[in-house]
């Protein structure tokens, strides 16, 4: 059988440090994100203009949301992991309290 163990207080550091890197992330796309779509619309009307958003276009539209969908990715995993953090801290006092009450030994835990 294989021993598994986790550092609660390292692990939540962890996470911690991984959602200030979608924070980050998250305001630093949006920023670029504005700069990129003024810069859009001063490519002109001309043919040349026309013929490069054609091209350009659905491939940025493509862009923009995956990097939109970024930040969510990086809230949504940091809390799944946060709940596993919450249930190994859950587990860990259920079965210390299982192990006192079947020995006898020391106070319930709180």
């Amino acid at each position: 059988m294989a021993d598994y163990d986790m550092d609660p207080d390292a692990v939540t550091r962890s996470i911690n440090q991984l959602r200030a890197a979608g924070e980050n992330f998250a305001s630093a796309w949006a920023n670029h994100k504005q700069a990129i779509q003024a810069a859009q619309g001063r490519f002109g009307t001309d043919v040349l203009a026309q013929a490069f958003l054609e091209k350009y276009l659905p491939i940025a539209e493509k862009l923009t949301a995956r990097a939109d969908a970024i930040p969510g990715s990086y809230t949504r995993l940091c809390d799944d992991a946060m709940g596993c953090v919450a249930d190994y801290l859950a587990a860990e006092q259920q079965g210390t309290g299982s192990v006192r009450r079947l020995t006898g030994t020391g106070d319930e835990p709180s």
